[in-house]
């Protein structure tokens, strides 16, 4: 997953809830502005190989997990699990990497699991995955030392994964809040006779 989806992602859910004066723009705001200060950073301090910083997208990560992190209710215990879980799969790719076919995915999958189920809520799991991947890349960077020829910092697959996941995850629950608030007018009009 070379081709910056995550990016372009963030980019048109600002461009849309700018235009149509949500109140999450706000919020998409301090991403893209998050992002341009990480930009700024990697022009000012390119990457020296094996370690490829992406600073556009930690300081996204950043600014997202602070926003969620107020939101959520239960801290410490999901993200103790979560980046358990995340140890795990740097410790098994450093020592038998691809012997699980679509480990990537399954990995990201059980991360997520994990997460949603000890967090419980939508902002819960969002603070959760995030800094579990914040504290697991300090972790990849340590166990890393030596054996590889190129890391990047964080993952191309799962920041696109994680984009894309929490992306579709608000969507859907904004059209659920939408379909539940809606009542047709046939049964509006069956309630007032």
């Amino acid at each position: 997953m070379e081709f910056p989806y995550g990016e372009w992602v963030i980019l048109f859910l600002a461009l849309a809830t700018w235009v149509e004066k949500r109140a999450s723009r706000r919020f998409f705001l301090m991403l893209m502005i998050a992002w341009l200060i990480g930009k700024c950073f990697e022009v000012v301090f390119p990457a020296s190989l094996p370690w490829h910083w992406h600073f556009a997208r930690l300081a996204v990560m950043l600014a997202f997990w602070q926003w969620a992190w107020q939101r959520s209710n239960r801290r410490f215990l999901p993200l103790v699990f979560t980046s358990f879980v995340a140890g795990l799969e740097t410790l098994f790719l450093v020592n038998q990497p691809g012997v699980i076919p679509y480990e990537a995915w399954i990995f990201s999958a059980v991360l997520v699991v994990v997460a949603g189920v000890t967090a419980k809520s939508y902002w819960g799991t969002a603070a959760t995955f995030t800094a579990s991947l914040l504290v697991n890349q300090l972790f990849v960077r340590f166990s890393y030392e030596g054996i590889v020829w190129r890391v990047d910092f964080p993952d191309p697959f799962i920041w696109n994964f994680g984009v894309g996941f929490f992306a579709v995850w608000a969507g859907l629950r904004l059209g659920w809040y939408y379909y539940k608030a809606y009542e047709p007018a046939e049964e509006q009009e069956q309630e007032l006779l």
